[in-house]
């Protein structure tokens, strides 16, 4: 079970109750819990796995190929979850142009990084409506995430402290104005480009580069498909 790590009291199971205050209060952990669990981490009381159609596995069985894929779906579901909690609520509505202006300057900085066209980020649930009265989509929210641990990454995270995007202050149009500037700027700068796309660390030379930021695998674009 889940343990605050600040009063040592236990924390709730997804669909338990106080779920999603625990999650915003304690996103890391949930993310911790996701990625380094079976299922998503969310086994319930007593630890035992339990495959898609509910019944016990056999101690020592191992999982079939169906089994695989429900556990990995679930781990993205929560991992979704998590995800949308940690976006901070609005001030008041978006506006639905700020954010599709602020994901359109997110693909325009990764072509950058990437140093070629890459498929662009979209966000779906833009259609219809020039306001947002939620907070930012995971599709926005996300690669965002996944830029600021990135900048982490390169020259000892100076970039970051240059250019690390607030994402607890997401909450208005003027903010998502000042991130979608600061997206501008890194595309601008040429030794961040050239630092992006080089091979993270000393011992990288001859290693395979990590994918820029918003380059997703399998497990990871499986997991946008259910924040979505």
């Amino acid at each position: 079970m889940p343990v605050d790590p600040r009063t040592g009291q236990n924390l709730p199971y997804p669909g338990e109750p106080g779920y999603e205050e625990a999650v915003q209060a304690n996103p890391e952990l949930y993310m911790e819990m996701a990625s380094g669990m079976p299922g998503g981490g969310a086994m319930p009381p007593g630890g035992e796995m339990m495959p898609p159609g509910g019944e016990m596995m056999p101690p020592g069985a191992p999982p079939s190929p169906d089994d695989i894929v429900a556990l990995e779906e679930e781990e993205a579901m929560l991992e979704g979850d998590v995800m949308a909690q940690a976006a901070p609520q609005p001030e008041k509505p978006f506006s639905v142009a700020a954010i599709q202006t602020l994901l359109s300057e997110f693909n325009a900085t990764l072509d950058k990084f990437a140093g070629e066209d890459i498929p662009d980020l979209e966000w779906p649930g833009a259609e219809g409506g020039d306001k947002w009265d939620q907070p930012l989509p995971a599709e926005v929210f996300a690669p965002l995430v996944a830029l600021n641990d990135t900048l982490e990454l390169v020259e000892n995270g100076q970039y970051f402290d240059k250019y690390g995007i607030e994402l607890e202050a997401l909450t208005s149009d003027a903010e998502l104005r000042k991130a979608t500037a600061s997206l501008k700027k890194m595309a601008k700068d040429k030794k961040l480009v050239e630092a992006m796309q080089a091979p993270v660390g000393p011992e990288a030379e001859g290693a395979e580069m990590p994918p820029p930021p918003g380059n997703f695998d399998e497990d990871e674009q499986m997991l946008a498909s259910n924040m979505g």
